[in-house]
């Protein structure tokens, strides 16, 4: 009989629940790491889903208890001595067991992994039942399918020679036994206040510092890049293959600290869910889509795009601005690829060449991420990347493509729609004969929206003559093609849906009050006016209090659309440029970040990307 096959819980979710009532949850991935800290009742509990957070949570649960931060589980065999009550400090004593000791096992045991190949960090597990020849545990982050009971594994528990043998398919230290485990009571959720201050921690914001190194000892145009690689080929084309840039004799980077990843991390995770609450309330309200000024033609496709097009959704950006103090989102290219390569990429090779102090770069996991997201659609033949004729659509498109080869999926850059034409079926093809069946897009869906509007103003939306190229409009709003990204992203995507995240929102810490008109609240401040579709920082004016002196603005091709009014932001200045923090999220999740900044007040596409390292204190 044919298994079926098991399927993997998504981060977040619950596997599995223990007999006391403990949720463990899916890290989804082995690599995966949230940089989430998870906080109950003011106690830090470690990063979700880890399994160090686990048992953490299980203790203060079930004990009462917590243990100091350990990062790695395989230094707890090693480190920690006693757990303490948070409810009076008191010390409770753990009795280590070797693996093959005297001692049977008990519940409530924590079962300590050290580092192998398999577990680079070790592993931690509780043990909630002994049976006869067995061992139950529960735990996180070790597999990620549901439990088929109210535990994750059971173990063979061998008695040989008078001892006890833990006998995993990983080499076990041995178990942590809690001293007097049967005298500690859970933890009272009605007097949660007895808990001691010392335990409950303030999450600092954490610290961004801009740095330079002087380029006279640092030779300033060598083979730092692949010239055999489209994607590093092309951007020496553009950038040139110096280190320094062309606007400063140095070498800049930016330098943050633990506490501003894991900020700007759990901040992008929150705004993504919050984006998408309002996109969902934007859809089923027909006078708020309004605002959006997408003709109304296409409004039941965005609707069906929404309820079944989740799964085509990989890759968005967050503008953030940061001042020392706070983190705030100007917007979200929830449409848009501009940066990846350089993000994911460029800094990391540029950091390898200085070999500067740094834990790792902020873009570390988006390459690996991505990869992982795209093998979701190996059994597709081709994925066809669609672009406009633009240098740096083709630099991403490049990056694009390496990508999907490091997954074994075939791909195919098509300029325009230079490549593609109908066959006798009505169907699209490459001229390799390559049936178009999945789309990854740079074009904006505005610029879809009107190629459309076009063709239908001269009689040509039903046109389909073999050998000839379709329009846009006809691959790229095919019932017979998926698209990423998909079509709902024109909604969380347009800027008209900041007034509807203010308003389902209203004075959250990381938002800025935004409005359809220009009120006497927005006045009350210096403000932005800007474009709801716009790219690259155009037609952005930014206005003192009252707006009676422009600040600053920009020129471009979006003069024509509506606008809406934000309050401003002021950003730190850093030796004489504004960062903006460019957050990644890759299929719902976020991925790492990286940084544009210009001496300007608006950033646009020609503020250069400055590569950003995390120093992990």
């Amino acid at each position: 009989m044919l298994q079926r096959r098991r399927e993997v819980v998504p981060f977040n979710q619950v596997q599995g629940v223990t007999s006391t009532n403990i949720c463990a949850y899916s890290n989804g991935d082995d690599h995966f790491f949230s940089v989430e800290r998870h906080y109950y009742h003011g106690i830090f509990l470690g990063f979700k889903w880890e399994c160090i957070e686990f048992a953490r949570r299980w203790l203060l649960m079930r004990k009462s208890c917590i243990f100091s931060n350990i990062p790695y589980a395989a230094d707890i065999w090693t480190q920690l001595k006693s757990l303490e009550r948070v409810t009076d400090g008191k010390q409770i004593p753990l009795i280590p067991h070797i693996n093959g000791s005297f001692e049977k096992p008990k519940c409530g045991s924590l079962l300590i992994y050290p580092r192998s190949s398999a577990l680079p960090s070790g592993h931690v597990a509780i043990i909630c039942d002994v049976i006869p020849g067995f061992i139950r545990i529960a735990e996180q982050n070790y597999e990620y399918y549901n439990w088929s009971d109210n535990y994750s594994r059971q173990i063979p528990l061998i008695f040989k020679n008078n001892c006890y043998y833990i006998e995993d398919e990983h080499e076990v230290y041995g178990w942590m036994q809690i001293s007097n485990s049967e005298n500690l009571e859970p933890l009272d959720e009605t007097k949660v206040d007895l808990i001691l201050k010392q335990y409950q921690q303030t999450n600092s914001i954490g610290t961004l510092e801009r740095c330079t190194l002087p380029n006279k000892n640092t030779p300033l145009s060598f083979a730092w890049l692949n010239k055999n690689d489209n994607a590093e080929n092309l951007f020496m084309q553009l950038y040139g293959s110096d280190l320094v840039r062309t606007d400063t004799n140095t070498l800049p980077y930016y330098k943050a600290d633990q506490d501003l990843l894991l900020n700007v991390g759990g901040i992008s995770n929150e705004m993504h869910e919050m984006f998408l609450n309002a996109t969902e309330y934007v859809l089923e309200n027909d006078d708020l889509l309004k605002h959006f000024c997408i003709p109304e033609i296409f409004w039941p496709k965005i609707r069906q795009s929404w309820l079944n097009e989740q799964s085509l959704a990989i890759t968005g950006r967050f503008d953030f601005g940061f001042n020392g103090k706070e983190i705030k989102v100007f917007e979200y290219n929830a449409d848009s690829a501009a940066a990846l390569f350089e993000m994911a990429v460029i800094q990391e090779k540029w950091a390898q060449t200085i070999n500067f102090e740094r834990t790792f770069m902020s873009g570390f996991q988006l390459h690996n991420i991505l990869m992982k997201n795209w093998k979701k659609f190996s059994t597709i033949k081709r994925v066809h990347i669609l672009i406009d004729d633009d240098q740096e659509e083709l630099l991403t498109a490049y990056y694009m493509q390496n990508v999907l080869k490091d997954v074994n999926i075939d791909s195919k850059i098509c300029i325009l729609t230079n490549d593609l034409y109908w066959d006798n079926n009505s169907k699209i093809i490459d001229n390799e004969g390559f049936q178009v069946e999945l789309v990854w897009k740079l074009w904006m869906w505005e610029t879809v929206f009107s190629d459309y509007i076009q063709c239908e103003k001269d009689g040509n939306l039903t046109k389909e003559i073999k050998g000839e190229h379709p329009y846009l409009h006809q691959i790229l709003l095919s019932n017979q093609i998926k698209v990423i990204e998909p079509l709902w992203k024109v909604i969380p995507s347009n800027k008209a849906i900041l007034p509807v995240l203010w308003l389902l929102y209203p004075n959250h810490p990381n938002l800025l009050r935004s409005e359809y008109m220009l009120t006497d609240n927005i006045k009350q401040g210096a403000f932005v006016k800007k474009p709801i579709v716009g790219r690259a920082g155009h037609n952005v004016t930014l206005y003192d209090v009252n707006g009676d002196a422009v600040i600053d603005e920009t020129t471009g091709k979006f003069i024509d659309r509506n606008c809406i009014y934000q309050e401003l932001f002021s950003l730190t200045n850093y030796d004489g440029y504004y960062p903006i923090i460019g957050s990644w999220i890759i299929h719902g999740l976020f991925a790492g970040f990286g940084i544009r900044e210009d001496k300007k007040l608006i950033t646009d596409g020609d503020s250069p990307v400055t590569a950003c390292c995390i120093v992990w204190k």
